[in-house]
């Protein structure tokens, strides 16, 4: 048998947030920001300055904390955290959450980091470079396909029906909604490309559930003729 490979600091990071968590969404949300932060540290403009990888990594697995409870107690479902965002004291809470969480799994200056991006990630104005890179990841995420599910479970929660996301993104196309929203919440290029890619996406499906929900997709299956 062979060697068991072993045991890297994103190893046991991972491990422990997981624990925390106790969650598959969140956790599968996580390391789907995790791979967003590290394709947004490879841009020039990231690369260009010093932003702790470490303090990225261990920032992405605890930021969605502030909801954890909740999940936990079945008040609300997690996919909302696709589309709201912590206050200002569930901030706080996360950051305090993570820096208790993190004991042990990385040095103390770098725990700091992560908790102060965690902190700052919300701030349009920020200069740290970590907080600038989760707040890209995070925006990115929501953006898109992964929208709808966060608007599924916005409707699930408030008792309405599945057409009111499909109104709801009418509506948005009409004020134009997506392109301020991708200019005002990201901060690349790059990442606002895949971001109007990912509209472009979502778009064709919300076309075609609109069909589906009102039934005008029924050309699609013409009659039979003898």
């Amino acid at each position: 048998m062979g060697k068991t490979r072993p045991a890297t600091w994103q190893d046991q990071l991972e491990a422990a947030a997981r624990r925390f968590l106790r969650n598959e969404f969140l956790s599968e949300r996580a390391a789907r920001l995790g791979v967003l932060a590290r394709w947004i540290q490879e841009f020039a403009e990231v690369k260009a300055v010093s932003c702790s990888r470490r303090a990225v990594e261990a920032a992405v697995w605890f930021q969605d904390a502030w909801c954890v409870e909740d999940v936990r107690a079945r008040n609300v479902d997690a996919a909302l955290v696709l589309a709201q965002g912590p206050t200002n004291l569930q901030r706080e809470r996360t950051a305090d959450i993570a820096w208790q969480h993190l004991e042990g799994l990385i040095d103390d200056a770098t725990r700091e980091t992560a908790v102060q991006a965690i902190r700052s990630a919300a701030l349009r104005e920020t200069a740290m470079p970590e907080a600038q890179v989760l707040a890209e990841a995070t925006n990115l995420d929501s953006i898109g396909p992964l929208w709808l599910w966060g608007q599924m479970a916005k409707c699930s929660k408030e008792n309405r029906p599945l057409v009111s996301v499909v109104t709801i993104w009418e509506r948005q196309i009409e004020y134009g909604y997506w392109p301020k929203l991708i200019n005002e919440t990201l901060r690349f290029p790059r990442s606002r490309q895949l971001a109007r890619e990912r509209c472009a996406v979502l778009e064709g499906f919300l076309l075609a559930l609109r069909r589906q929900l009102d039934g005008s997709d029924r050309h699609l299956a013409p009659e039979e003729h003898p």
